[in-house]
């Protein structure tokens, strides 16, 4: 009897034992579920808002490169009320920065006198004419070309329908060179004239920079190539300086970039009557802008460059 009182007696004795622990553990869980699931929560509304903050750079990023409105409120109306916007100018365009700040509600806090947690978030993104792009065609314009300079003088602004002809037309777009539209090998090989067909119509796949040089492929453009395909699209088109050598063995120096809309084109008879009708185009492409200053010819580039002040953006 004294065996089987003094095991109960143990019996209860534990039970009390871990109500206690339980009763002491009690809190601190209760806090760590706490923080877990107002943790999640954070975390997820400050996602959200990093995400917003990007998109909305992106979008002021766009209205500059295209000419608009710069922090306009369509652009920011994806952030919380408060949000700041700013750009700043660099050596290849400018930065466009979006930084908000908002308050997550907590739920399992609040039994611990804790209402609300503060995010913030903020994203940079550099915008600029674009200094590498693929999709390129491989018709080059030269920089000199009358028609282009008249184009950039009116501020991009001309829808002029301009006639572009395929003798060079100065010492500076090198008159021994094939044409302000030389044909350029963008890969260093033996291109056939299938290979040349297959990037004016669907663009290199590879990637162009500027400051790059590229040997002319197979010079001045002729009845064999068919740019009648590409008549009522808009490409871009690679502008070159420095044409130095002669037919195939010309090389070119790309500067830069140009978006025109191909009207017509017209490549039999005498080179001298052989030209392209087009109207040149502003317009964004997927690309980067350069770190170094590049001539505007009207195609600009965007790309994130910094989350949260870390990223370089100059």
């Amino acid at each position: 009897m004294r065996r089987r009182r003094s095991s109960a007696s143990r019996d209860v004795t534990d039970r009390g034992s871990v109500a206690v622990i339980v009763a002491a553990a009690f809190v601190p869980l209760t806090m760590a579920m706490a923080v877990v699931a107002d943790g999640g929560r954070v975390w997820m509304e400050k996602q959200k808002l990093q995400n917003d903050v990007e998109a909305s750079a992106l979008a002021v990023a766009q209205s500059s490169a295209l000419g608009g409105t710069t922090c306009a409120p369509s652009a920011l109306s994806l952030v919380p009320s408060g949000a700041t916007c700013s750009t700043t100018t660099t050596a290849n365009g400018s930065v466009a920065t979006v930084a908000a700040s908002d308050d997550v509600d907590l739920h399992f806090a609040q039994l611990f006198g804790r209402d609300s947690a503060g995010i913030a978030a903020s994203a940079s993104v550099r915008i600029g004419p674009t200094s590498r792009i693929t999709g390129l065609r491989p018709t080059a314009m030269c920089v000199a070309n009358e028609a282009l300079r008249a184009w950039l003088d009116s501020g991009k602004s001309s829808t002029t329908t301009y006639t572009i002809g395929i003798d060079a037309e100065s010492d500076e777009c090198g008159t021994e060179v094939p044409g302000n539209w030389g044909i350029l090998d963008f890969d260093g090989g033996a291109n056939s004239m299938s290979d040349a067909q297959s990037w004016i119509v669907n663009g290199y796949p590879g990637s162009v920079s500027v400051a790059e040089s590229y040997d002319g492929d197979p010079g001045i453009p002729s009845p064999a190539l068919n740019l009648d395909e590409v008549v009522g699209q808009s490409v871009v088109l690679p502008v070159f300086a420095n044409p130095r050598l002669e037919g195939a063995n010309a090389t070119y120096d790309v500067v830069g970039f140009v978006k025109v809309r191909i009207v017509e084109v017209n490549l039999t008879g005498a080179a001298s009557n052989r030209n392209v009708k087009v109207v040149f185009e502003q317009g964004t492409v997927k690309g980067a802008p350069g770190d170094v200053a590049v001539e505007d010819f009207g195609v600009s580039s965007w790309a994130v460059c910094s989350f949260d002040g870390r990223g370089v953006c100059s």
